[in-house]
């Protein structure tokens, strides 16, 4: 079904197309513009332009200004029109002008005055708009946030709508967990075995915005059926010098301290931020186990009990660097090295109680069983970056990275038994060892012609080489017999190399009508080999397939300032990591984990239609969305002689579908709040694995986020934010409901020169996971939390000397322009 529905889409693109190119002269006109601070001359971000017919106050409709402060409308009949451009902390600005039928209208360089009343100096900024609708994106600005004062990237991903970060630090995407995250545009290293540990090292302040993408075209990789998370870190081009210095302390106890510097000149742009940060914090468990089994002389079922409470106490810290320099070659041509690395370390400390009991509620046991772990990592990435801008909107590019990784990790198990029937049983005192490397060399290239104001065409190639080499053992240090254990000790190689290229064309149709259309082709090369010694149970296995990857979106203006868009695309999830290794994780001896190298990748067709309307002060986005993914990865639990077992498989089929609605809305001059509610209904067909038959689950369930900014006075912000988590099915289960509150205030001095954050991440100390399991001989009800509330302060002193540059008698710029990137208009060059 879904087949003949994406070559509907595509007919319908084709029409649209026909339609185009029949035109002979367009009848409407476009207008464009660039926003900036009139003190700094810097461009501005996340500014909200509305458009209005020159005599009206109802408005037709509204943009955001993109990163470099740019904006534009299209499709506008001939006439006289007007634009007010507004943003917390500034004057409002109104422009007219009047469009020809067929000729582009450009307004240049339109600045926008700091209000007095609102700001303590003209040097000082407000608060920009927390969220920008692109056409194929959502894009979260993350240096306005209070709460990422002394944060982490995840902590970051937690205030972002349609995004989830559990307990444990895995991030989804509307209920899914296939999501790509990258860094810079790119995977950077990240995958489920390490993704937690880098996003909480990497401090917030690096971050400069987050790019969420559900649904993305053929420009991008096919990776991850939900989506694509891309973590862009600050790299900003001003003139002079600029730095910053940060040190923060929180409790539980943790501390975090930092630096930023970064220099702008005619030919050379460089930056970079070095940082430390360690935290740590305090979670507790529990859980109650019910296992049946049929006497077969009573033909009754018995039932025994098995309750356990845990304990849980970590620290993680670590360095991160980042730095990059950029060197103008030609106003038209551009080099840039740059990277980042870290260096992390983790302790994680527990104390697991089991209790057992007999089917007439006796006890039988009681075990005691303490791990200690440490583990380390470090994570580095270089990029050298070629750009060629040969025209207005045509330009080639090309980047190289290289990245590194290495983890360790060392574990201490020791269990203690004690059974009411008098026998005596010796301690077990058990050391598991383990260390991984990952190496990835990356190469891209992007064309993109801007052919005519109605049609641009985008093409490229990339190759990604990635070797991943892990390895585990386990030793019995004491009773009952010291010395390895085969079955549990493994080497894991990996190496994969994917290749792609990409074609997209975008065009405008007739009326109203926009569409892109687009093809990815990748080859996966994959082998990896898993050795068991001294077992020999060796393992050599390759993968060789080719996947086509089809992209549709189609848009349509219904009436000035309410826009349709409809897309469609084909995603794969390829298994890596811990899903794929067969090593056996016994850090719980009553729930035990291991990889399954047979795994296939997993593979989904995504719809989506977005209905977005734009008021004077408020825009509205209505999302529906449908995913159909077939070879399904889930985790199958089954229970043996008393044990539950845990290990991926390609299982089942499975279909989500759901309507996500935004609202932001300026409800005052000193107020705005970003609004999320996410209602879903997901389907997960019924499955048989070893002979068992396990049923199928389906419902629905919602979730629901509001962030609110306001501006108490001209120095002071305050920040307040809500998450509620409806309970939702998953296989072999159930979750239940769980919500959280963050608060934070900001007050600045000396001219925006000294900033003093406070800020609190579960206010409440509410936020927990709780669940119902259950298989084929067992129930289980558990109920987990990994971190309770965190306090935190920060301070930030700003220095350098960002001050506008002078203009030259001739109206050219002074020697700050070429860092700016050249071409521009006169009022672009930076400073502050």
């Amino acid at each position: 079904m879904h087949h003949s529905f994406s070559t509907l889409l595509i007919g319908v693109a084709c029409l649209f197309s026909s339609f185009s190119v029949s035109a002979a002269q367009p009848s409407t006109g476009t207008v464009t513009g660039v926003i900036q601070d009139a003190v700094s001359q810097i461009p501005i971000d996340f500014v909200h332009v509305t458009l209005f017919k020159e005599a009206n106050t109802v408005p037709l409709t509204s943009v955001s200004s993109a990163e470099d402060g740019s904006f534009r409308f299209d499709n506008l009949q001939a006439g006289n029109y007007r634009i007010e451009a507004s943003l917390l902390g500034y004057k409002p600005l109104k422009q007219t002008f009047s469009v020809t039928a067929g000729q582009p209208v450009s307004l240049g360089v339109l600045k926008l005055q700091p209000d007095a009343r609102q700001l303590a100096a003209a040097e000082v900024t407000g608060i920009r708009s927390a969220m920008r609708m692109d056409i194929d994106k959502r894009v979260f600005s993350v240096d306005q946030s209070i709460a990422s004062a002394g944060a982490s990237a995840s902590d970051v991903l937690k205030d972002i709508p349609s995004v989830e970060v559990d307990q444990e630090g895995s991030v989804s995407l509307r209920n899914s967990s296939n999501v790509t995250i990258w860094i810079n545009g790119k995977p950077a290293g990240l995958n489920s075995d390490n993704q937690a540990q880098v996003l909480e090292q990497m401090p917030a302040e690096s971050i400069d915005k987050i790019e969420v993408v559900t649904n993305p075209s053929s420009k991008f990789s096919a990776e991850g059926t939900a989506g694509i998370i891309n973590i862009v870190l600050k790299k900003d081009r001003k003139a002079g010098y600029y730095g910053s210095l940060r040190a923060g302390v929180s409790d539980p106890f943790g501390y975090d301290y930092g630096a930023n510097l970064m220099y702008s000149s005619p030919k050379i742009d460089a930056y970079t931020t070095l940082g430390r940060r360690r935290h740590g914090n305090q979670g507790t468990g529990e859980s109650r186990r019910e296992t049946y089994t049929t006497n077969p002389l009573s033909l009754l079922t018995d039932t025994s009990t098995l309750i356990s409470d845990t304990d849980r106490d970590f620290n993680m810290g670590g360095l991160f660097f980042r730095g990059g320099v950029d060197y103008h070659l030609t106003p038209n041509h551009s080099l840039s090295l740059s990277g980042f690395a870290m260096k992390g370390e983790r302790g994680f400390d527990s104390e697991i109680g089991y209790d057992y009991f007999l089917a007439d509620g006796s006890a039988s046991r009681y075990v005691d069983r303490t791990s200690n772990s440490t583990s380390g990592h470090t994570n580095m990435e270089v990029t050298l970056d070629y750009q060629w801008e040969i025209g207005e909107e045509h330009r080639f590019q090309t980047n190289l990275s290289y990245g590194k990784r290495a983890m360790s990790d060392k574990i201490d198990f020791t269990q203690t038994e004690t059974r009411t029937d008098g026998v005596l049983v010796a301690p077990t005192v058990q050391l598991q060892t383990g260390d991984g490397g990952h190496t990835d060399w990356e190469f891209q290239a992007d064309y993109t012609n801007q052919l005519s104001e109605r049609f641009r065409v985008e093409a490229g190639l990339k190759s990604d080489w990635t070797v991943r080499t892990s390895g585990n053992t386990i030793f019995n240090v004491a009773n009952p017999l010291p010395g390895q254990l085969p079955d549990y000790n493994n080497e894991f190689d990996y190496d994969e190399k994917i290749h792609a290229a990409y074609a997209t064309f975008t065009g405008k149709g007739w009326g109203g009508f926009g569409y892109q259309l687009g093809l990815r082709g990748e080859y996966s090369d994959i082998a990896f080999i898993s050795t068991i010694a001294p077992s020999g149970n060796n393992l050599d296995k390759g993968k060789h397939y080719l996947d086509l990857f089809p992209s549709v979106f189609l848009s349509y203006t219904i009436k000035e300032g309410f826009d349709l868009q409809l897309n469609y695309s084909r995603r794969i999830n390829r298994p890596r990591g811990r899903s794929l290794n067969p090593f056996t994780d016994i850090s719980d001896s009553t729930n035990i984990r291991f990889g399954n190298p047979d795994l296939a990748p997993e593979y989904a067709n995504a719809f989506e239609l977005n209905a977005i309307r734009v008021l004077d002060n408020h825009t509205l986005s209505a999302s529906a969305y449908h995913r159909m993914a077939s070879s399904v990865i889930q985790e199958i639990r089954y229970l043996d002689n008393g044990i539950i077992y845990q290990t991926p498989d390609n299982v089942t089929s499975s279909t989500s579908s759901g309507l996500e609605l935004i609202a932001k809305d300026r409800l005052t001059k000193w107020l705005e709040t970003t609004s999320t509610v996410n209602v879903y209904h997901t389907h997960l067909n019924g499955f048989t694995y070893k002979g068992n038959d396990y049923k199928g689950s389906e419902g629905f369930s919602w979730n629901a986020r509001i962030n609110s900014t306001w501006l108490m006075s001209p120095s002071l912000t305050g920040q307040l934010s809500g998450f509620y988590n409806a309970p939702r099915v998953m296989a072999q289960g159930r979750t239940k409901s769980n919500y959280t509150v963050d608060a934070g205030l900001r007050k600045s001095f000396l001219d925006r020169s000294l900033l003093v954050a406070v800020n609190a991440r579960n206010l409440l100390n509410s936020f927990n996971f709780s669940s119902t399991s259950f298989g084929p001989g067992f129930y289980q009800e558990s109920k987990n939390q990994f971190f309770g509330r965190t306090l935190q302060l920060t301070v930030t002193w700003n220095f350098g000397n960002m001050k506008p540059k002078q203009k030259k008698p001739n109206g050219e710029n002074g020697d700050g322009d070429a860092g700016m990137g050249g071409g521009m208009d006169s009022g672009m060059d930076g400073g502050f």
